[in-house]
């Protein structure tokens, strides 16, 4: 179930993750769902690690096509926006509210799209997280 960190359905073994691009041809509905495919991966690596992990336990990696700038852009430190460009965002908006930096602790707190407030805690040996 999406929205909720479901024990029992993440996935866990012992193979070493490997990535290797396509290397055969592809029908053009493949194409598009491993550009899709490499999208999410890539909106995952781009967004603040308590963000990708918190998206990653409640399954909301869900993308969609950005035609215009989504709210918060910030064409200083992200560079203009392009309209040529084919650009992804996350369908849920994840909004930073609080960040607490201490000696050896990280706060996070986001309000996600409807679903409430959530609390990402990074110690050096615990990571705490938790809908508040």
């Amino acid at each position: 179930m999406p929205s909720v960190m479901d024990p029992e359905t993440i996935h866990v073994d012992d193979l070493p993750g490997i990535w290797n691009p396509i290397q055969w041809e592809m029908t053009e509905q493949e194409r598009i769902q491993e550009l899709e495919s490499q999208a999410r991966a890539s909106l995952l690596w781009a967004v603040d690690v308590p963000e990708a992990i918190l998206r990653l336990l409640l399954e909301e990696t869900h993308i969609e096509r950005a035609f215009t700038p989504p709210e918060g852009f910030d064409p200083e430190m992200q560079g203009e926006w392009n309209d040529h460009l084919i650009t992804f965002k996350f369908k849920r908006i994840f909004q930073l509210k609080n960040v607490d930096r201490e000696h050896d602790r990280l706060t996070v707190t986001y309000r996600v799209e409807d679903l409430g407030y959530w609390c990402v805690e990074i110690e050096p040996e615990r990571v705490t997280i938790e809908r508040v």
